[in-house]
């Protein structure tokens, strides 16, 4: 990002506050990936549910929150050439071909058909989108920024990805959609925390944006533990929740922000 602008103690603080939550969504990746119960069933199951996620919050999403603001006579056309839109079926495309390296490891009768590429919602997920909606409609803007700070977790789920790269086949696949995806899920997230330091937000607003981006965090982490089949125990992640994790750093000068 061009520029560098000092930020605000109010972003300094929501940033730290979330820190811990990102570092809690992290552990679910590192608990998963190191376990020896780790399959190619096991990737095919976490992977579709990540296409779910691409395709229909991410995709149709937006394409709903489109259809709903544009011009009438150009509506299909100018949707469809929305950068989001374009960006987020990319990253459906790249871990549907990661889904199908995995599908192909499994024996013949127990893999998937096609269909399966668009994914099922799971609880855990739904739980999430239903509490942004309601976030949304209940404190409108203020929503709106919670919803787009909390999105992606800081990134760790593509991090993890990246990092199973240089080992089996389904590892390198993995390993290619996930960095297909991080730099622009990461610049995404980057941009609209760089844009809070513009805001003029009262103290409440920032009270209130804080408290939401917690409550979203929380249920991220119980969202992605239960998309990668429970690798934590449920204990865990009460305390992962309750801030337990270390804070992981803050990419300050990545998102052209100054510490103040």
């Amino acid at each position: 990002m061009s520029g560098t602008i000092d930020a605000p103690v109010e972003l300094i603080a929501l940033i730290e506050a979330n820190a811990r939550l990102w570092a809690g969504e992290a552990e679910v990746f590192a608990a998963y990936f190191g376990s020896p119960q780790r399959t190619a069933a096991t990737d095919e199951a976490w992977l579709v549910r990540q296409c779910y996620k691409e395709l229909i919050d991410g995709v149709a999403g937006r394409l709903a929150q489109l259809t709903q603001s544009i011009d009438e006579s150009r509506g299909a056309t100018q949707a469809l050439a929305d950068d989001v839109v374009k960006s987020e079926l990319e990253h459906y495309a790249v871990f549907a071909m990661a889904h199908r390296a995995a599908a192909a490891m499994l024996p013949v009768g127990e893999r998937p058909i096609r269909v399966r590429f668009v994914g099922v919602d799971w609880a855990e997920n739904a739980a999430l989108q239903t509490m942004r909606s309601e976030h949304l409609r209940e404190y409108g803007d203020i929503g709106r920024r919670a919803a787009a700070f909390t999105e992606g977790g800081y990134g760790t789920l593509y991090l993890a990805g990246m990092r199973l790269a240089g080992g089996s086949a389904l590892d390198d696949a993995i390993a290619q959609a996930c960095t297909r995806v991080f730099d622009d899920e990461c610049e995404h997230m980057l941009q609209g925390i760089a844009g809070l330091a513009a805001q003029p937000l009262s103290r409440a607003d920032w009270q209130c944006l804080e408290r939401l981006t917690l409550e979203q965090g929380r249920l991220r982490i119980r969202m992605r533990n239960a998309q990668f089949g429970h690798p934590l125990s449920s204990e865990r992640v009460r305390e992962l929740e309750a801030g337990a994790a270390e804070p992981l750093a803050f990419d300050y000068a990545r998102a052209g922000l100054r510490p103040r």
